[in-house]
């Protein structure tokens, strides 16, 4: 497993410490994927309510396989399956305003058979949430374009980034 990057508040520019030891943290475990269909388009979520991009995938329920948690976020947020290939990487984030530690897992994804209507969460809905198709190489320009209004927003463009450039820079891909 390939630890790609550490994220902090001050890696991001933003005021605080790397992490703030001795404090309790919470913890969250995501699966991600750079996700492609059948024209080499990725899949890309835009929220557009909050000015940033993300890649689908999301939160693994407790029990929960990342592989499973991977598949289900994608019926949900694309409306498609999907077939997993291999692991991009791991990012973590240390959220201090949220006292959050945040493990995100990447992996290589194709679609697989038609491709339907999403099943969107009510704060996905609020967000604007919307699913782009786009070279990963325009991918990467519009996260690096995002202005994130949210502090969350900050971490999830700078993942986000890595994790496509880490996929665009394989030998592989």
């Amino acid at each position: 497993m390939k630890l790609l990057s550490e994220i902090t508040d001050q890696s991001l520019g933003l005021p605080g410490d790397i992490e703030k030891l001795n404090e309790s943290y919470r913890l969250r475990k995501s699966a991600r994927a750079v996700l492609l269909n059948g024209n080499g388009e990725m899949a890309v979520q835009h929220l557009q309510n909050h000015h940033y991009h993300k890649l689908p995938g999301g939160g693994i329920d407790q029990g929960e396989s990342i592989e499973n948690a991977l598949k289900r976020e994608i019926k949900e947020e694309v409306g498609c399956d999907c077939n997993i290939g291999h692991l991009i990487g791991v990012i973590i984030e240390y959220r201090n305003e949220q006292q959050l530690i945040h493990f995100s897992y990447c992996y290589s994804a194709t679609v697989t058979g038609e491709i339907g209507e999403p099943a969107l969460e009510p704060d996905e809905i609020e967000e604007g949430q919307v699913t782009v198709w786009v070279k990963p190489e325009e991918a990467v320009r519009l996260i690096e374009t995002d202005k994130p209004d949210r502090y969350h927003g900050h971490f999830i463009s700078r993942r986000e980034e890595t994790f496509v450039r880490e996929f665009l820079n394989r030998d592989d891909t």
